[in-house]
């Protein structure tokens, strides 16, 4: 497998904010569009038969001015879910992998990297982080996560 460069990953990306700002040799920005806090347990099991996705509520985002075009989210502490304005085209024979930006880790978001192939729903593109106890301010459309694409 070899990562993918320059142009052949905007054959795999789709609904791009910036692309001159989000696009790189070997990897794209993704930028958030909503957040979700989790507001109570999901369950699992080996069958799946019993398997109920935690509840969560969509947090809203708040201008600090009446004339700003974005607001921002302010996160207490706490377990959230991010949903990426981007969307992946499928294609076989690829796997993604999401990791944080480094502007996130900066902040004290943490999070996983996360692997998606072709099997998996692409019809949005999601990722759960944790805030630390001191909170973060989030401003909508940030870049926070980074898109790889490897290719057979």
């Amino acid at each position: 497998m070899f990562l993918l460069q320059s142009d052949e990953l905007l054959d795999h990306a789709k609904d791009i904010i910036h692309k001159d700002t989000q696009h790189h040799k070997l990897s794209i920005d993704l930028t958030i569009a909503e957040i979700y806090q989790l507001t109570g347990p999901g369950s699992l099991d080996f069958g799946g038969s019993e398997f109920s996705p935690a509840e969560r509520k969509v947090i809203q985002s708040e201008k600090r001015n009446p004339n700003d075009e974005y607001g921002w989210w302010n996160l207490d502490g706490g377990t959230y879910i991010a949903v990426f304005n981007e969307q992946l085209q499928k294609h076989e024979d690829t796997l993604a992998v999401l990791s944080p930006h480094s502007h996130a880790n900066e902040a004290g978001i943490i999070t996983s990297t996360n692997l998606i192939t072709s099997e998996v729903n692409m019809d949005q593109i999601t990722i759960n982080f944790q805030v630390p106890s001191i909170g973060c301010r989030i401003k909508e459309n940030a870049r926070f996560a980074t898109l790889h694409i490897l290719a057979d």
